[in-house]
């Protein structure tokens, strides 16, 4: 997902985005009010599909015979948090998706008159399971994404129903992420899967050590524009930050807040590496169970997890959606904004030439503190806290990738950079 491993490393994983292919036509149920219970699951009941005007977004069908056709589609979103950049990467076979089921799902749960769908994997990620799905409506073909991951995932106890119904509840309460269309446990399409709108917007390049840095269309941008942009996916954050967690139950990892999020991420590097070759992971994770700050939790708040710019959609110099909520949970919001600072630190020192324009990080943090109404408290341990996340998921990828011949700890570079955090934290 980022490119964390030094330069030195053999190879390079690439990375994929759901980019600026400007389709207008993108699918909304008809009927107001959020979803919620009422998701749709494995072909049990139907929605109507609001019909738009021709001309905006939808191409009219040559006949029906597009049914498992591979279309040509942008790269998918990057949204596996912690990957390294480098070496072999992901075995490079996948499990395909069959074109057939996917359209008898959408019909039985999201429209009696889909015909058709022709299904193709966008390229990039790392056993993402990412497809395009073009459904034919009414002789109209319409975009959306389907997300059916493949495993075993790096995510740990990832679960494509879940990230659903996170987004489905924080959009019933105005947060900016892509409208859930329908979701199904396997009984349809064989995987756990869910189709959502397909949302316009350019998705930036998070492939190499500088990630948007070297995007070229934001080069392209003038500092103001790129300034608005950053505000605009901060003020993006703010808002899923201030929906109400207590009806996003999907979201946490338990009553006790922070300790439970860090629980989870204990269980993540476990179930991937005996105790024994991950000492100095344990030891951090220890350090911040023990040291949050009081009143960590005594306001919390739906957080992305991989709250990075790259994952975004971008319409013009405004954020249109916030996506991938794989590794969501409930918790103290400054973790999401310390993340995203972290990992722009990052990339400024991986870049040859580092974008200018952009706001300082107390910049940052003063909007997102004026647009919540939360102060800006204990920075350096959420940074930490934050950068878990980034160093577990590294770790489970690299053993899953043959990476940590030499012993996990020295092969991932993370876990000096989370060292350092903490360090900083225990000073701070």
């Amino acid at each position: 997902m980022y490119g964390l491993v030094s330069a030195g490393s053999a190879g390079a994983a690439a990375r994929g985005r759901l980019h600026g292919q400007r389709t207008s036509g993108a699918i909304r149920r008809s009927g107001a009010g959020p979803v919620g219970a009422g998701l749709v699951d494995g072909g049990h009941g139907r929605r109507r599909v609001a019909r738009r005007p021709s001309g905006h977004g939808r191409r009219r069908a040559r006949g029906d015979d597009r049914t498992g056709s591979v279309l040509s589609t942008g790269p998918a979103p990057d949204d596996e948090p912690g990957l390294p950049d480098g070496g072999p990467g992901p075995p490079t076979g996948t499990i395909g998706v069959d074109a057939r089921r996917v359209a008898t799902w959408l019909r039985e749960s999201l429209h009696p008159a889909v015909s058709s769908a022709a299904v193709s994997k966008l390229p990039g990620g790392h056993s993402s399971g990412v497809w395009r799905v073009d459904a034919v409506i009414d002789g109209d073909v319409r975009p959306m994404i389907l997300k059916a991951p493949e495993q075993p995932s790096v995510v740990y106890q990832r679960d494509a129903c879940r990230e659903a119904r996170i987004l489905a509840a924080v959009r019933g309460m105005g947060a900016p992420v892509p409208d859930v269309l329908a979701v199904d446990t396997g009984k349809a399409t064989g995987r756990r899967c869910f189709v959502m709108e397909h949302v316009e917007g350019h998705g930036l390049a998070d492939s190499s050590l500088a990630g948007p840095h070297e995007d070229t269309w934001l080069q392209g941008m003038g500092p103001e524009a790129r300034r608005a942009i950053w505000d605009s996916f901060h003020d993006a954050l703010a808002a899923l930050h201030s929906v109400d967690a207590r009806r996003v139950p999907d979201a946490s990892h338990g009553p006790r807040g922070a300790v439970d999020v860090l629980d989870y991420w204990r269980a993540a590097l476990l179930d991937a590496a005996p105790a024994h070759s991950v000492p100095r992971q344990l030891s951090a994770l220890d350090w911040l169970r023990d040291n949050a700050p009081p009143g960590a939790d005594d306001a919390p708040a739906v957080c992305m997890g991989d709250a990075r710019i790259a994952n975004c959609l971008i319409d013009g110099s405004e954020v249109r959606a916030l996506v991938d909520f794989e590794v969501a949970y409930v918790g103290n919001p400054a973790a999401d904004l310390a993340y995203s600072i972290f990992f722009d630190g990052l990339h400024r020192a991986g870049a040859r030439q580092p974008l200018d324009g952009l706001p300082s990080a107390a910049e940052t943090w003063n909007r997102w503190s004026r647009a919540t109404g939360r102060p800006v408290d204990n920075p350096a341990y959420w940074t930490a806290f934050g950068v878990t996340i980034l160093c577990v998921t590294a770790t489970r990828a690299m053993i899953q990738w043959g990476l940590a011949n030499q012993g996990i700890e020295s092969a991932n570079p993370m876990v000096a950079r989370w060292e350092a955090c903490v360090e900083r934290a225990t000073h701070a």
